[in-house]
């Protein structure tokens, strides 16, 4: 059972800053998109990873605690 509190072996990880300048706008990035299931075994770099949670539920105005996500 997980009883909700960290691992005593627990460390947390400080993720680098994400880059709000991107070379695509989502215009463009929407209509370039598709699914492409070809994968490769290369593990992804911190900063990727942290640009990844960032556009998933990172917050983009920590004064009101707005996110990126919509909250509906």
């Amino acid at each position: 059972m997980h009883s909700g509190e960290p691992h005593q072996n627990y460390q947390p990880v400080r993720l680098p800053a994400p880059d709000y300048r991107g070379d695509v706008s989502v215009e463009a990035a929407i209509h370039g998109r598709r699914s492409i299931r070809d994968f490769r075994n290369i593990p992804l770099s911190l900063q990727q990873i942290s640009q990844l949670l960032w556009a998933a539920q990172g917050i983009t105005e920590p004064q009101e605690g707005l996110r990126a996500a919509p909250s509906a």
